[in-house]
């Protein structure tokens, strides 16, 4: 007789999803960020449509290209008609849309093993709330790619032709809801594609396959559907894999094991392999196979990459592990009213928690920029922040020398000046403060203590006056400038 696992009698087992719901509630008032740069985009996008040299920057000629304009531009709708609470509320929307597709592909690939798939389904998703789901593109990514796995699984099953109608769908959304992740489409298709080829190839020869190469090449052509054409489909060649930009970027930088994430990065790819090893059945699909080892060396690149891990490399475990439960054979029963009493109850302790939960978008450098701009006029600031505080001051309608769209101060990208490298030179004391400042001739400077110009500000207090302070951020104005307009 075989062992069962997570015993939960499956009528009761669904209340167990109000674990990740109640999660994704509390972390939905969590704003990156990024939030800031994407509002102002999206705006910026819907009051004069789509920017190619960048107008938000005291640099002149950047070449611009914003490859998540769509979801820019839904942000900030959202915000604009329902403020911070319509942005919690799209997060939450979102991850339930995840959760959903999370549990459908653990059931197929479990072959409708209920309590495995609700366990995988909860682990997952939580590991994603605790990480990666914020209002940024990258949750429409993260369902995009669950909805491709779930079409593919759903293809070679029953091998209805219907099905990759939605592959062409999915490209179109993807290209234009986050541009630099359109690739990563086609590194979880190809895993389905090699395997669904050598079966065919097997069998019958390669005709039978036709269709899915034909719907391929067309999700190629539709990348080409978005406001940038081929720049949109090459900007991750051009963005990523700069050593400057990984070492400083938090969520680029290689995951350590001295570092909480670190930590649960290495746990859970040792436990996938280990538990891999001793299965009984240690067979694995050609497709599972290629997608966990492609995905465990993008994790162990980069903490954002641990994301595709959790979804192409611990989904497939489920399908080494199935033979350990029992297959669920539920026939669908009408709910008692003792479980529609919990899922009420249940469902009026989300909407307190929800309603009780501070949703207002807010920021440190709030004070600074009210005194700028209630003290000077807007066009004459020409204003220093560092690379994190830059959206927030752009979005209050400054102009500044840097923000966090790290890739953009690539000269790769915008076509005049590596911008981030001399950002990089000044925090790592390769650029004199005094040299920095006089090149762009700053009217005024918002730093923090761990800003590498800070203590230059403080030592030169006959050129740097002190107007505004915090506690954690110093308003400077560079008198120097002052004294010579």
């Amino acid at each position: 007789m075989k062992r069962k696992f997570f015993s939960l009698p499956t009528k009761y087992s669904y209340l167990y999803f109000f674990i990740p719901f109640i999660l994704s509630i509390l972390v939905s008032t969590h704003y990156d960020n990024d939030i800031w740069f994407l509002l102002n985009q999206g705006r910026y996008i819907i009051e004069n449509g789509f920017p190619h040299i960048d107008p938000f920057m005291i640099h002149e000629n950047l070449t611009f290209v914003v490859q998540q304009w769509l979801s820019a531009s839904l942000f900030y709708s959202i915000y604009h008609f329902f403020g911070a609470i319509g942005l919690s509320l799209l997060m939450i929307g979102i991850n339930l849309l995840i959760l959903y597709f999370l549990y459908k592909l653990c059931l197929l690939i479990s072959n409708n093993r209920a309590h495995l798939a609700i366990f995988f389904t909860i682990l997952v998703d939580i590991l994603l709330l605790m990480n990666f789901i914020q209002i940024r593109p990258q949750i429409f990514t993260y369902l995009i790619l669950l909805i491709l796995m779930y079409v593919l699984e759903k293809y070679q099953r029953e091998r209805k032709r219907l099905y990759l109608l939605f592959l062409p769908l999915l490209s179109l959304l993807e290209i234009n809801l986050h541009a630099s992740m359109w690739f990563m489409l086609f590194l979880f298709l190809l895993p389905y594609v090699i395997e669904i080829v050598i079966h065919d190839y097997q069998r019958k020869g390669l005709k039978d396959s036709y269709p899915l190469l034909i719907s391929i090449g067309i999700m190629l052509l539709v990348g080409l559907i978005n406001p940038y054409g081929i720049d949109a489909i090459t900007y991750i060649f051009t963005s990523y894999g700069n050593s400057s930009i990984n070492e400083f970027v938090q969520e680029m930088q290689v995951p350590q094991l001295t570092t909480s994430i670190g930590l649960i990065i290495y746990i859970t790819i040792f436990s996938v392999y280990f538990i891999y090893l001793i299965s009984k059945k240690r067979t694995i699909k050609i497709k599972y196979l290629c997608l966990t080892i492609g995905t465990t060396y993008l994790a162990l690149t980069s903490h954002k990459s641990f994301a595709f891990f959790l979804l192409g490399g611990v989904l497939p475990l489920v399908c080494g592990v199935k033979e350990y439960f029992s297959v669920t054979e539920t026939p669908k029963i009408k709910k008692t009213p003792y479980q529609q009493g919990a899922i009420v109850f249940l469902l009026l302790v989300s909407s307190v928690v929800f309603i009780s939960l501070p949703h207002q978008l807010t920021n440190p450098l709030e004070p600074h920029i009210d005194y700028l701009l209630s003290d000077y006029e807007e066009e004459s600031i020409i204003l220093y922040t560092g690379f994190t505080e830059g959206g927030y001051a752009e979005y209050r309608g400054l102009k500044t020398y840097i923000d966090p769209r790290a890739e953009i101060f690539l000269k790769a990208n915008n076509h005049q000046k590596d911008i981030f490298q001399e950002y990089y030179d000044l925090q790592k004391g390769k650029l004199l403060p005094e040299k920095f400042i006089s090149t762009y001739s700053f009217t005024h400077l918002i730093v923090n203590w761990q800003d590498a110009l800070y203590p230059y500000l403080q030592q030169e207090k006959e050129k740097f006056n002190l107007l505004f302070s915090s506690g954690e951020y110093y308003l400077f104005e560079n008198i120097s400038v002052k004294n010579s307009k």
